[in-house]
Parts: structure tokens; C-alpha cells; sequence
């Protein structure tokens, strides 16, 4: 069995139709097709867990809101009393000029880059283009060496194991020296941004021109948007669609391939043709044969589900289309961002910017075609180059 046949077993057998690591009956599901394949339940459980990308993911947005809010009202209201209208004048000036001591705070990037580098940062004589739009960037031959030297480097985990972190990818560390640590417009403005749905980094200032960092070195291509199981929706719509299409071919006689092409791995051509039986579904008086037959009082419930997620379709084209979009578009709305960029370089200093541009996405017409979007064993793809290219 493939992990992309493992993981629709999982999700076929979860109570909801797509599985979470949080749901302990989704677990028990696990455990049980780990122990029937003979493969080490535990180590592999285990594996899951610290790697599972939504354990916390409804906890990290509500933190940060919360100890923001609090710690300002408390310190603002103290300063302000104390202070003298006379004595302000000359503690301002007293207080303002240790400004600049400020960057011995060092962000935990600029601390790893000094490590690399025996305590200095080295700084860079060019300057490198950043705007809203796409474009491509060479790395200057004078900063190729400190480039290629920070390429795989990634901080350790917080954990105290001195293990490196996963969610700091290939060249990341380069791009936020290149930019931050140089004569370009961003200079000192760059900051981390990682975190569940965060940017790898923000290009000015802290939550300000996102950018999401790939090291494929192919701007031709399809690049990997990562797994998309916590957008649970999509991911329960997908398998509606599919298991739809699954259905209608044991009816045509046509079972072959249906393993390949699931929720988890397809293409825009499947997708569609995937649509063809939700449509034709669609078209069915299901209400009124469900009176007779139950069953289909179930396949009522699930199209109309269908139909309201994509905010209604007329034929399989269009549902299909809507499907697409939504399926990128809710990642992308969250990482970069609209208007924030995605960034695929490689180790010889080639980098190419996508303008992450909302209205050029949504408009663009062939999102079914050849090699354009899809996902593979779970992992979302899209071809940058023909939409924001």
C-alpha cells in the first residue's frame, strides 16, 4: 500500500470523512490499519504527532491577540504619570539615544547568520530589487559565498535537543540575509514569519509584504504549496466529488485507476471529469427519491453541501473551475497572502518573485489545464509561472 493509499484508507474510515490527529477515534482508525499492514504502530503515531501541522493551529492565532492588548493599556498609563512636563525634554533625549543599543536585540535569524559567521554579520555592498510585481533577481557575485554558506542552514528547536527545526526550509536563511543585511529598501525591516498561517518571511516589518520561500530552482514548473489537511472543507468536499465519481464508475464498469485518482492525487482533467457525475447527480430529483429510498436522502444532503461551498454551479465546468480556485485560493489568501509574493530560488543565487496578485488569479481562465493545478499524495500544486508568471 502507497501513503497516498494509506491516507484515503484513513480518511474513507474517519468518522467525518477526512481524518484529525486531535480526534481519538481517528487514532484507534489509524492504529487499526497500521496493526492489519504490520508496520510499527507507535513509531509511526509518534512521528505524526510531532509533525502534524494542525494539533495547534486554533491555538496560535488566539495567543497573540490576547497578551498584545494586555500588556499595552498596563505600560503606557505608568510612563505617562511619572514623567514631569519639565524633566521630559531631558530624559527624551537621555532615552532616545540608547536607540540604537536596541540592535544588539538581535532576531533569532540575525543571532544564527553572527553564528555561522564567528559573531559578525557580514553585510552586503548591493542593493536588490523588491516591488509589487514579478520579477527575477540574480545574486550578486560578491555575496554568492555567504549565499551558499547559509543555504542549509536552520535554526535548532526550541525543545533544547539542539535538533533543527522542520519548518525552516533550504535557503530561507539566505533570502533574509540577502535582503535584510544589504543596501536594498528592505534592509533591517525584514522579520520572521514563521508560524501556522504566516509567511516564511515578512519583507517589511512584521506582518507587512509576506513572502513564501521555495528552493525547487524551477520556476517552469509546478511548485509544491504543501499538505492541505487542515483546510477541512476542501478537503471533505474533495472526497464527496471523488467518491461521487468513484461510485458512477463501479456502476459503468469502469474501476481501474480509481486508487490513483482520489481527494488526495489529481489533476485539473480529473477534476472535471470528476464534476461530470456530481453534475449529472445534481440534476436528480433526490429529495423526491428519497421518500422511497433513504439512501438517497444522503447523497441529497452531500450535493447541496457541495453546491453551497462553491456558492452554486450550472454544469461541471463551472463547479469544477469554482472547485479549483477555491482549493488554491484559500491557501494562498493565507500564505503569502493577496499582494504578498512567493519566492522560488536556488543554491546558484537565481530567484524568481511571484506577485501573489488576487484579481490576475481569478481571472485566469485555463485553471483546468495541462500541468496548471491538482495535488499530489496530499500536497497541494500549482504552476506560478502560467497564472502570475
Amino acid at each position: 500500500m502507497t501513503l497516498d493509499e494509506l491516507l484515503l484508507e484513513w480518511s474513507y474510515r474517519s468518522e467525518r470523512g477526512y481524518p484529525c490527529l486531535d480526534n481519538p477515534s481517528d487514532v484507534s482508525v489509524l492504529k487499526q490499519i497500521l496493526k492489519e499492514l504490520n508496520l510499527p504502530v507507535d513509531e509511526i503515531i509518534d512521528q505524526l504527532e510531532e509533525e502534524d501541522i494542525d494539533i495547534s493551529v486554533d491555538e496560535v492565532p488566539e495567543e497573540t491577540p490576547e497578551e498584545t492588548p494586555e500588556e499595552a493599556p498596563e505600560e503606557a498609563p505608568e510612563e505617562a504619570p511619572e514623567e514631569a512636563p519639565e524633566e521630559a525634554p531631558e530624559e527624551k533625549s537621555k532615552e532616545e539615544k540608547p536607540k540604537p543599543e536596541t540592535s544588539p536585540t538581535l532576531s533569532e535569524y540575525d543571532e544564527l547568520i553572527a553564528s555561522v559567521f564567528n559573531g559578525e554579520i557580514p553585510k552586503s555592498k548591493n542593493t536588490y530589487n523588491f516591488s509589487k510585481s514579478t520579477f527575477d533577481e540574480q545574486v550578486k557575485k560578491d555575496d554568492l559565498e555567504v549565499w551558499k554558506k547559509l543555504w542549509t542552514i536552520k535554526p535548532k528547536k526550541k525543545t533544547g535537543d539542539k535538533t533543527e527545526t522542520l519548518g525552516v526550509g533550504k535557503g530561507e536563511l539566505s533570502l533574509y540575509w540577502l535582503y535584510n543585511h544589504s543596501n536594498s529598501i528592505t534592509s533591517g525591516k525584514l522579520a520572521e514569519g514563521r508560524g501556522d498561517d504566516a509567511p516564511d518571511l515578512w519583507f517589511g516589518g512584521d506582518g507587512v509584504d509576506g513572502v513564501e520561500v521555495k528552493a525547487y530552482g524551477k520556476p517552469n514548473g509546478m511548485i509544491d504549496l504543501g499538505r492541505f489537511g487542515k483546510f477541512r472543507d476542501n478537503l471533505k468536499i474533495l472526497n464527496l466529488i471523488f467518491g461521487i465519481k468513484g461510485l458512477a464508475s463501479v456502476f459503468d464498469g469502469k474501476i481501474e485507476d480509481q486508487k490513483q485518482i482520489n481527494a488526495l492525487s489529481w489533476d485539473g482533467k480529473n477534476l472535471k471529469e470528476a464534476f461530470e457525475s456530481v453534475s449529472a447527480l445534481k440534476k436528480v430529483d433526490l429529495e423526491e427519491l428519497s421518500k422511497t429510498f433513504p439512501i438517497f436522502g444522503t447523497f441529497f444532503k452531500n450535493i447541496t453541501f457541495i453546491d453551497t461551498s462553491l456558492e452554486g454551479f450550472k454544469d461541471a465546468e463551472e463547479g469544477s473551475k469554482k472547485m479549483a480556485f477555491k482549493f488554491i485560493g484559500d491557501k494562498l489568501a493565507r500564505k503569502p497572502g493577496w499582494g504578498g509574493h512567493l519566492a522560488d530560488m536556488s543554491v546558484n543565487g537565481f530567484i524568481r518573485f511571484w506577485h501573489i496578485d488576487q484579481s490576475r488569479f481569478e481571472s485566469y481562465d485555463d485553471i483546468l489545464g495541462k500541468a496548471v493545478v491538482g495535488a499530489s499524495q496530499g500536497a497541494m500544486k500549482l504552476h506560478f509561472n502560467k497564472i502570475f508568471g
